[in-house]
């Protein structure tokens, strides 16, 4: 038990309400076992798991080697049980935490997790816009809220049942600022990411929202529902999978002669000089749902002597007028939406080493990967950019985590 002088410090009882509230979250989620000689609550078990996340746990094993060094107030506010005998906090052991992952459904896990996640990024994202710190000059936001969708194969893993192929597909929407994720599904094994667009955007309110997608959703379906359906905006590139469409924007457009910019943006970092141009016209003509500009995006990549090294040419469409957007918020938008990648499926790859563990079966590949937005969220809601160093930080001490949940929480009002 937590020592007198303990429970009255304010910061510890912050931190400890603002972990109560997530094991509330995590508690939750159905519990798929018999009542009957369970030993762990289901919401002690996964906030567990997401303390040993946040300490840089990348599997099964590593969680269970990071949740036995757990302090003894972190299993408190879990609610871990208490041994009988020997009345010390008892730790979940791997085989349960790992049975627990396989076999609790992991769409309502994600559901749940994501309800949390998009209520207090969503409320920042407006704050941010509202008092409009979300960025100056003319590449700010164009007065939105813009959202990512993005797929991720899991590699390594083995799908719930053979007939579902051999990996895990998950389908994202994420902030573009915030990069916490809001909404994540797994898509069924016999369509893809282009047919999942309304299921995974249903519980996203799209007002004041813009969705940005790369060119496999240039689609008339994916357009009308979110601007005629969801009265929310879009901003996508196009290939050469919609040629019509793609031939259209060419020719509305104009020449792309030297000095016609509309935008010029030069960025010098990483040893490469990167210039980026954008011309920008009404979607006269386009017979794309809500269609209100179109747009060519071409990147030209130098080294520091000046040689190039490639050159991208990218179109795309939005629904944002000209009053809305201009050539350099819609510049922006895309960029934006390409970085978000980054800061989410890169770290969970990189940090996490998502892609690389031992194959998982059934939900587990799921749920790690749902227990992983969640822990990045938290980072990312505390207002935390240093993602490795942060969870090393952790990992020398595990307290740590309270004021982290603690800024994650209350900067958001839950």
């Amino acid at each position: 038990m937590l020592a007198v002088a303990e429970r009255q410090d304010p910061l510890l009882e912050a931190g400890l309400s603002a972990v109560g509230l997530l094991v509330e979250l995590l508690a939750g989620v159905p519990d798929p076992r018999d009542p009957r000689g369970v030993r762990h609550t289901i919401g002690a078990v996964l906030s567990v798991m997401v303390f040993a996340v946040l300490a840089g746990a990348r599997n099964f094993r590593e969680i269970a080697d990071q949740a036995v060094d757990l302090p003894v107030v972190l299993l408190a506010a879990a609610g871990c049980r208490l041994h009988p005998v020997t009345g010390r906090y008892v730790v979940p052991s791997e085989p349960t935490m790992r049975r627990l992952a396989h076999d609790i459904d992991a769409d309502a896990a994600d559901a749940r997790v994501c309800q949390w996640m998009r209520e207090q990024a969503m409320a920042a994202a407006f704050a941010r816009r509202a008092d409009g710190s979300s960025g100056s000059g003319e590449g700010a936001d164009a007065g939105v809220v813009a959202v990512a969708m993005d797929g991720k194969v899991v590699r390594n893993t083995i799908a719930p049942s053979r007939a579902e192929g051999s990996e895990i597909k998950l389908f994202s929407a994420l902030l573009h600022e915030e990069a916490v994720v809001i909404a994540q599904r797994r898509i069924p094994h016999d369509t893809n990411e282009i047919t999942q667009v309304a299921a995974l955007l249903k519980d996203v309110d799209l007002t004041n929202v813009v969705v940005t997608g790369d060119a496999a959703h240039a689609q008339h379906a994916t357009a009308a529902h979110i601007v005629c359906e969801r009265g929310g905006a879009y901003a996508l590139t196009v290939k050469g999978n919609q040629p019509a469409l793609l031939a259209a924007i060419t020719t509305v457009l104009p020449p792309a002669k030297p000095g016609s910019e509309h935008h010029v943006e030069i960025d010098r970092s990483n040893g490469k000089i990167v210039r980026r141009a954008i011309w920008a016209a009404p979607a006269d003509g386009i017979e794309f749902p809500g269609a209100a500009q179109v747009f060519r995006i071409r990147r030209d990549t130098f080294d520091h002597a000046g040689n190039r090294l490639s050159k991208e040419v990218v179109h795309g469409v939005t629904s944002l007028s000209a009053d809305l957007a201009t050539p350099a918020q819609i510049a922006a938008l895309v960029r934006r939406h390409w970085s978000v990648e980054n800061k989410s499926h890169w770290v969970r790859d990189t940090v996490y080493h998502e892609d690389h563990q031992h194959a998982y079966a059934g939900t587990g590949a799921q749920v790690m990967a749902t227990l992983r937005n969640l822990a990045l969220g938290i980072l990312r809601l505390a207002g935390i950019t240093q993602i490795t160093r942060t969870l090393q930080r952790i990992a020398a001490d595990r307290t740590r985590i309270l004021p982290i949940i603690t800024t994650a929480t209350s900067t958001n009002r839950l």
